[in-house]
């Protein structure tokens, strides 16, 4: 027997009515398993479950798939969607919590460290710049020896009076080289690193159901040719033929990027926040089959260990 979802909360607003009202309209049908539902439109039943639970507006997609299978007529509902929708897109600014990093007392100005390209750069004196790398600073006009002949000083003729400049030039010489060296040292940047390139993912076709259950999910992963969830859909088809997936294949993962959020679990199960294989993500890998197909894959249906990126780089458009 089919676990019965969670109860609306009466005073929840016209999200919570748009909900109860998609729970008549099923009601109305003969009640029919979500499962059902989604053999006849090839949507997720989780989706399915999630449209009439009352905590989100859900995707018109999504929608329309739900009142498809209740025998409804989807023109309707559109109108009731888009109205909706902006209503508590106009109402979201007053009703949302305040933000982290916000200060107390209802201020609408977050706490924000300045940017460092706000604050101008100060030039520092050639001295204190010297001093700051560590090199040695050239001798100053104080420090090199007076030329003035005293009055016993060798003549302008005599063997020592000629070493004198050449014993100078090779000391500037010898200062120049190894402060050219030492800021050489200081100056040539590190080389790059360069990220991964490819990385072997293993796939995870399972939900989590309850608090402790991690289970094959009946419908196999695949790769889609964007980053969106129910791409089986007649209505959204963007599935990559030929890549049906289960638990334990392999695919080799390029790159990475943020797309539709996705779930492992069904939000309208009480006990699933305390599942420990419960997974939620909207980071979706680049992959590749051997034999050239390509798309992406949701990190919700790879391994534990296999998530997070993996040190690919973003992909690109």
């Amino acid at each position: 027997m089919p676990r019965p979802q969670r109860e609306l909360d009466p005073g929840g607003g016209p999200l919570v009515e748009f909900a109860r009202d998609l729970r008549a309209l099923r009601d109305a049908a003969g009640n029919p398993k979500f499962t059902t539902m989604a053999r006849r439109t090839g949507r997720s039943k989780t989706a399915l479950a999630d449209a009439s639970a009352g905590q989100h507006l859900p995707r018109w997609e999504t929608v329309e798939d739900f009142v498809r299978a209740c025998d409804g007529d989807p023109a309707p509902w559109r109108e009731r969607w888009t109205a909706l929708r902006a209503e508590l897109g106009s109402s979201s600014a007053e009703a949302a919590p305040r933000r982290p990093g916000t200060p107390p007392g209802g201020s609408d100005v977050p706490l924000r460290t300045p940017d460092v390209s706000e604050v101008p750069p100060r030039t520092p004196e050639p001295d204190e710049a010297a001093a700051e790398d560590g090199a040695s600073l050239p001798p100053s006009v104080s420090d090199v020896p007076s030329l003035t002949p005293d009055p016993g000083s060798p003549t302008p003729g005599s063997p020592a009076r000629r070493r004198g400049p050449l014993l100078a030039v090779a000391l500037a010489a010898v200062v120049g080289i190894a402060l050219g060296f030492l800021l050489g040292r200081l100056t040539v940047p590190e080389p790059p690193v360069v990220p991964q390139t490819v990385e072997a993912i293993e796939v995870q076709n399972k939900i989590a159901l309850g608090a402790d259950r991690l289970v094959e999910d009946r419908t196999p992963a695949y790769l889609s040719t964007e980053a969106l969830s129910y791409c089986a859909s007649p209505s959204r088809s963007c599935k990559v033929p030929g890549t049906e997936m289960v638990s334990g294949a392999a695919v080799v993962a390029s790159c990475w990027t943020r797309g539709q959020m996705m779930w492992n679990v069904d939000l309208a199960d009480p006990d699933q926040a305390r599942n420990p294989d419960r997974v939620q993500s909207d980071l979706w890998y680049r992959a590749s089959f051997p034999d050239g197909r390509t798309g992406y894959l949701s990190e919700v249906y790879v391994a534990r260990g296999d998530r997070g990126g993996r040190g690919l780089p973003r992909c690109t458009p």
